[in-house]
Formats: structure tokens, sequence, C-alpha cells
């Protein structure tokens, strides 16, 4: 009997999908993180997708109890692409480092570790080409942001205080980053929060590496790529429990006091590859200077131009950020990410005058299927999720409907997130609230910055 010998790729995608979201609460009440809505896709779609498109054959999907059944019933039932999901299973509120601990048998070369609440444009193959071409420990992709997360050029931004106030919400999480001018090298990683008076750089690194800019607006977006042989520091050393808060910085670190088994096991890595490259290998071994890669571990970075974009989707207002900016985006080819408009169904001209609907939908927003609009209804700037039942005289702006939501006549919303199966009564108003799955919100309601849940999700 034949036998087919597998061919070792040259990156694995590992996905981390196990995310509780208790910053996002109460969304995930019924959904988990994953797989809420973004502009009526499933975030997990996102980065599936950025990997499909990538090339990449196979993907590790890391899950919890809390997760598992939602995801893996998603992937295997109703999501269709060209990758081979691998669903593992961790327990609930492991940690990213401590995940990949579980699935180390699983990993046989160089591996990309995306966040499953990440969205970006920006080609996973160019950070593969920067961390390839520099031989690197690892590589991090980073996204530049503005400290008010308002660009002072966008004009029709500066003269919108709703506007303003929706973008300063959404504050992204960044770092002190440390980064060689004309390499890209990761020099300093350090957390705001570690910060509490003045963050101090060792002379002997200021000295060696003079052409450092330290950044405070770089957005960490969540996706590495990393040399295979680094599972073996996270079996090693088992305190390392997260990616971003352990494993970075002890390898930022290493990069200028590498414990000697580390040296030892980045050089067996190099002289893997040359091995396997005869005429390398003897040019090699003639010179009298070693490769640089040996001597030195690199930690990379990737910074795309200010046209592309990275958020992740980890907060309630990083969620409303996020179904605003979609709905604007394309992809590499200048397509769409999402479907934006309204198709007016051929019975609502009946309902209005001259062949127009009796209600308006502006063209920024993103309706679902099935959904029923009333008369003299206004909506813009939102998304609709699918079979949503929308009464007469409401205004909706700004707002995410998920599915199968109930809003009775004259209700007004604004900056409010809306669960599916919930029912918001008659002459109700919501301004910056978040409504949790099937809850009722009962008639002539007037709430804001409030959150309505059937359960205390945090317990």
């Amino acid at each position: 009997m034949s036998t087919q010998t597998r061919i070792k790729p040259e990156f694995q995608a590992i996905l981390l999908a196990g995310g509780a979201g208790n910053r996002m609460y109460p969304l995930p009440e019924k959904t988990a993180k994953c797989l809420l809505p973004v502009c009526n896709r499933p975030l997990i779609t996102y980065q599936l997708r950025m990997l499909e498109n990538t090339g990449l054959k196979e993907c590790i999907v890391v899950v919890t109890e809390h997760t598992a059944q939602q995801v893996s019933s998603f992937l295997n039932e109703k999501f269709e692409c060209k990758i081979r999901c691998i669903i593992h299973k961790v327990d609930d509120y492991t940690g990213t480092a401590d995940a990949l601990r579980q699935i180390a048998d699983r990993i046989i070369t160089d591996f990309i570790v995306v966040s499953a609440d990440v969205i970006t444009d920006c080609k996973l193959l160019v950070v593969a080409d920067t961390h390839r071409s520099n031989d690197a420990v690892a590589t991090l992709l980073f996204s530049k942001v503005k400290g008010s997360g308002v660009d002072v050029k966008d004009k029709k931004s500066s003269k919108n205080p709703a506007k303003k106030k929706q973008e300063a919400a959404y504050q992204p999480e960044c770092n002190f980053i440390g980064l060689e001018q004309d390499s890209g090298r990761v020099l300093v990683y350090t957390a705001k929060a570690d910060v509490e008076d003045s963050l101090s750089v060792s002379k002997r690194l200021l000295q060696s590496h003079p052409r450092m800019t330290l950044h405070s607006q770089l957005d960490d977006a969540h996706i590495y790529i990393f040399s295979h042989w680094v599972i073996k520091v996270i079996l090693q050393d088992k305190s390392i429990s997260s990616i971003q808060n352990e494993l970075i910085p002890y390898l930022v670190k290493a990069q200028f006091r590498c414990p000697e088994d580390l040296k030892e096991e980045k050089s067996k890595a190099v002289w893997s590859r040359v091995d396997k490259n005869f005429a390398q290998g003897e040019a090699l071994g003639m010179s009298s200077v070693p490769p640089k890669s040996i001597d030195s571990l690199l930690c990379m970075s990737y910074v795309p131009d200010p046209s592309k974009f990275s958020f992740r989707v980890n907060t309630v207002p990083a969620y409303k950020h996020a179904n605003r900016e979609v709905v604007n985006l394309h992809d590499s080819e200048g397509k769409p990410i999402v479907e934006s408009g309204y198709v007016l169904p051929e019975e609502a001209k009946a309902t209005g005058k001259k062949g127009k609907a009796a209600f308006n939908v502006g063209k920024d927003c993103v309706i679902g299927d099935g959904v029923q609009i009333g008369v003299k209804t206004n909506i813009k700037k939102s998304v609709v999720g699918s079979y949503c039942k929308i009464g007469e005289k409401c205004r909706i702006s700004n707002c995410v409907l998920m599915d199968h939501v109930t809003i009775e006549k004259q209700v007004t919303l604004s900056d409010t997130v809306v669960c599916s199966n919930a029912h918001i009564q008659a002459m109700s108003s919501l301004d910056n609230c978040e409504v949790g799955a099937n809850y009722t919100v009962p008639g002539k309601t007037k709430s804001k910055k409030e959150q309505f849940s059937t359960s205390n999700f945090m317990e």
C-alpha cells in the first residue's frame, strides 16, 4: 500500500477564538465574542478570509469550554472557506501563551498567531516577508493611531460634535514601543500600565541603537509570526501565560541579554535550515564570521502605511467603531468589505408618494434580509440585522441592531447596540446604551449610557 508524504508548510496559522469578551458586556451573553456580527458578518470570518487570501490551507482554531459549541457549529455547518479548521478546546480563562503550550505538539514549523477579534486589510504575506528576510524570532504587526481617535485633517469629523464624541470613546490600547528607524527592529516593548511616572531606557541600549524612535501611539494588532523554536521557550518557562504581556516583552529583552540555552536553540534552528541548502552551507563553512542570525535574536515589526486599516473589536466602543468603519472600507482590490445601502422592495414603493418609500434608509447603512420598516422611519449610519421589525416614526442613527430585533413605533435610538431577539417597546428613547439578547425595554423608557440585560454576565 502506497503512502503519501505530508509536505511541511512554511507557516502554520493559529486563531485564538476563546475570548469571553467580558469588556463587551452585555453583547456576548448569548453569542460568543468571535461570532458577534460586524456589519452583519460574524467577527471570526474577517480573520479566516484574511488567512484564506494568504494561501494557507489549514488553521488551528483555539476555543474554550464557553465558546466551543457555538464556534464548532458555525465553522462546520454555516461557514464555507478553503481553509481546513481544526478545533482545539482549552479551559476557560486560559492565557494566550498557555493555549500555545497546550497545542505545542501540533506546531511543527514557524507559526502565525491571530486574535479572533482583529479586522485588517494588511496582507499577511508582507508581514511574513519581513519575518523571513530578517530570520526574526518574532514579527509584530502594528498600526498607527491618533491620540484622540480623531484625525485632525478630517474636516467633517472636526465639525461634527457627535462624531468627535464617538471617536473619542474609541481609544485603542497602545504600549510604549521603541523601534529602530532604519530596520524596524523592536527594541522596547513596555505596557503603559507598567509605567507609573516615567519610562526608563538603559543607556547601553541608547548607545547601541541611537536611531531608536519611541512610539506611544502604535496599536498592537495581535497578529504575530514566531519562529518554531519559540514554542520551546513557552514549554520551558511555565510562568509565561500571555503572549502580549509576557512572551513578547521576554523575547524583546532576550535580544540584549540572551540566555545561553536560548542562543543554542536559535543556533540549532538556523543551522538546520542551512544544512538543507548545500551551497549556503559550504559558503558559511568557509567564512570566519558566523551569520548574524545565529548570534542575534531579532524581534521585528511591520507598520503599514496609514491608508491601511487595522483595529481590534474587544470593547463596546471598539465594536461600535468597527461597525461604523467597515461599511466604508475596501479590500486590496478596491472591492467593498461589505455591501452597504438598501434595495427598496417593490411592495414598499406603493406605500410612498411617486414610487418612493415612505421611510428613509441612508446609503451608509447595512440592512439584512427580511427587514420590515414602518412609514416615516429614518435610519442612518446604522447596521440592521436580518428579520428585524421596525415600527413607524422611528429615528435610528449610529446604531447596531442584531438579528430578529423588534422596534415598536416612535422609538428613538442613537449610538446604541441592540442584541438579537431584543424588544424595544413604543415611544422609548435610548442614547449610548446596550441592550442584551432577549431583553424587553418597557415603553416610554428614557435612558442614556445604560446597559439592559436579562442576566449578570460578569458573575
